[in-house]
């Protein structure tokens, strides 16, 4: 790893006294620390969970990354997971080992080597001052010069104790939402079919389209991605 890298992203430290979340997913977990004592009783310092289903990631595997800073400075070849729950970027080190990024990144570029695609997000900071807008990552699938397309992945955490367990098992579930940024407003398209009622200066237009030209065996990204093409070119001059 390059020097100028270590200065630019920096790991997350927890403060020794204060409660520690203890991921024992994986099975490894070291005990030393985690303990103190009050008069003789032992104080756990630390909440132990498993997640049994979902994730908090985009992908569970490392991907190679860029990480873009707010000043356009892009750090390449680096294996990247990114926190989609927690709006985390995790990286490894030259060591291989797990840091979490604590400087402010404007986009994070996730490449599938085996499919031959890139995954680009922008954090909600490099979107602008949108009304209502929610903190964290938004996948970029097109721009244009009316309307550009987004797609924010909603993680909702469900937890539960067992009886007679001292680990808390956790469940993420996956809700991707669809957001058109247009006149400065993040608008919402649930469906294909909904379009033409949230896009209304052009929903004739929309209507016809759906009709004729939705492929409605593609991909949800697909389909979404060429109706905003569509109504883009629209409202080209």
């Amino acid at each position: 790893m390059k020097p100028i890298l270590g200065a630019a992203l920096l790991f997350v430290s927890s403060a020794s006294w204060s409660q520690r979340t203890v991921d024992v997913t994986s099975g490894d977990v070291n005990a030393m620390g985690l303990f103190t004592a009050v008069g003789g009783e032992p104080i756990v310092m630390a909440k132990f969970v498993k997640l049994v289903e979902g994730t908090y990631y985009f992908k569970d595997d490392w991907m190679k990354g860029i990480i873009v800073m707010p000043n356009g400075q892009e750090h390449k070849n680096f294996s990247v997971k990114l926190d989609l729950y927690n709006n985390h970027v995790h990286y490894l080190d030259e060591k291989a080992g797990e840091l979490i990024a604590n400087n402010l990144i404007r986009e994070v570029i996730l490449i599938d080597e085996a499919f031959g695609i890139n995954y680009r997000f922008i954090h909600s900071s490099a979107l602008g001052n949108i009304i209502g807008i929610k903190e964290g990552w938004y996948q970029w699938l097109h721009s244009g010069k009316s309307a550009s397309l987004y797609k924010f992945f909603n993680k909702k955490l469900t937890e539960t104790k067992p009886y007679g367990s001292a680990t808390f098992e956790q469940s993420i579930s996956t809700i991707p939402q669809y957001l058109v940024l247009h006149n400065n407003s993040l608008l919402e398209i649930k469906k294909p079919k909904d379009a033409p009622s949230v896009l209304a200066n052009k929903k004739a237009e929309l209507e016809i389209f759906l009709k004729s030209k939705d492929s409605k065996d593609a991909a949800m990204d697909i389909r979404m991605t060429a109706l905003i093409i569509y109504y883009n070119s629209l409202l080209a001059d």
